[in-house]
């Protein structure tokens, strides 16, 4: 039984070293020894000084030979300043401002462990560049803009494994490298993390891909879009640079085809009008029974050499070859 007890754990592969003093302790453990066959329950409060609560729960068998544990732990309102040995080394800042939650759940079996970390994180800021030789190249800032949101909030969930078989084992160390991998994938990939984080799926958002020869948007690009702007309105830090492009193999016939479209509805038009019809030209579609005869018109108004009949008359061609001869 623990009763307003404290602990200092201290990682003495970062330097400077990152201590942090639990203090407050209270709950009980049950009972383990060198031959334990039977994990012993764990049910622990505690303090992190000058921060929240931390609660662990679950089962440990520490002193046989190979150590096993499964454990829940969380511990809210933690000041993220005091992380900065971590943040120095990995990332190459300090961090100035901002608070951390956690919910753990760490499983130790054959040496081997495994854990997930689901980090709640309001309002990371970080001060000036440190140089620093372990530090990641990656723009850590900008990771940090795409995984924030309007809020100034970071919600994600950060597995990690490792052996204790290893002499550098640290289990600071691990979480930090999880945390960089995080920050490797969206600054490498931000529009495969937009698009899971605001329902886009497995969708590349890099591209919005209009229809060959034309400057409309069809329902999967536009979804795309809106994909796309959900996700800047919930991240305002984030700037997105627009570059268009053309691809002239498939473009160049589909705006030859496209220009053949508008002349005859352009002839349409013209009948119209000459019949006095109050005309609307955004209102204005050539059906597929009319399109022969207006494409005709065109074909035969048209300023360039065409095939005669054995009387001079303009020969009436298939709908395919007049398009290909105005193209």
């Amino acid at each position: 039984m623990l009763q307003n007890g404290r602990v200092t754990y201290t990682d003495n592969f970062t330097k400077p070293n990152y201590t942090a003093n639990l203090v407050a302790i209270n709950g009980t453990i049950g009972a383990f020894g060198t031959h334990s066959t039977r994990p012993a329950p764990v049910d622990v409060s505690a303090k992190l000084a000058a921060n929240g609560p931390v609660s662990i729960k679950g089962q440990v068998n520490p002193l046989i030979d190979k150590p096993a544990l499964d454990l829940t732990a969380s511990a809210y309102g933690v000041e993220l300043t005091n992380l900065t040995p971590y943040s120095a080394k990995y990332a190459g800042y300090p961090i100035t401002r901002g608070k951390l939650n956690v919910d753990l759940h760490y499983m130790l079996a054959d040496n081997k462990l495994t854990a997930n970390n689901h980090l709640f994180i309001d309002q990371l800021t970080f001060g000036d560049h440190i140089d620093n030789p372990t530090a990641t190249k990656l723009p850590v800032r900008l990771a940090v803009s795409l995984l924030k949101n309007s809020r100034g909030e970071i919600d994600v969930n950060i597995p990690i494994s490792g052996s204790l078989d290893n002499l550098q084992f640290s289990i600071g160390g691990l979480v930090w490298q999880a945390i960089l991998n995080l920050v490797e994938k969206a600054v490498t990939a931000p529009f495969t993390l937009l698009a899971h984080a605001f329902g886009g799926g497995g969708e590349d958002l890099n591209y919005i891909e209009f229809n060959a020869g034309s400057a409309d948007l069809n329902d999967a690009a536009q979804k795309k879009l809106d994909t796309i702007a959900k996700a800047l309105t919930d991240k305002p830090s984030v700037r997105v640079d627009v570059i268009g492009r053309v691809d002239p193999k498939t473009d160049e016939p589909a705006l030859r085809s496209a220009w053949v479209d508008s002349q005859v509805k352009r002839a349409k038009v013209r009948d119209m009008s000459s019949n006095g019809d109050n005309v609307d030209w955004s209102t204005i579609k050539v059906s597929d029974a009319d399109y022969d005869q207006y494409l005709t018109k065109v074909y035969k108004s048209a300023d360039f050499k065409k095939p005669t009949n054995f009387i001079g008359m303009t020969k009436t061609l298939p709908e395919a070859d007049m398009k290909a001869a105005l193209t």
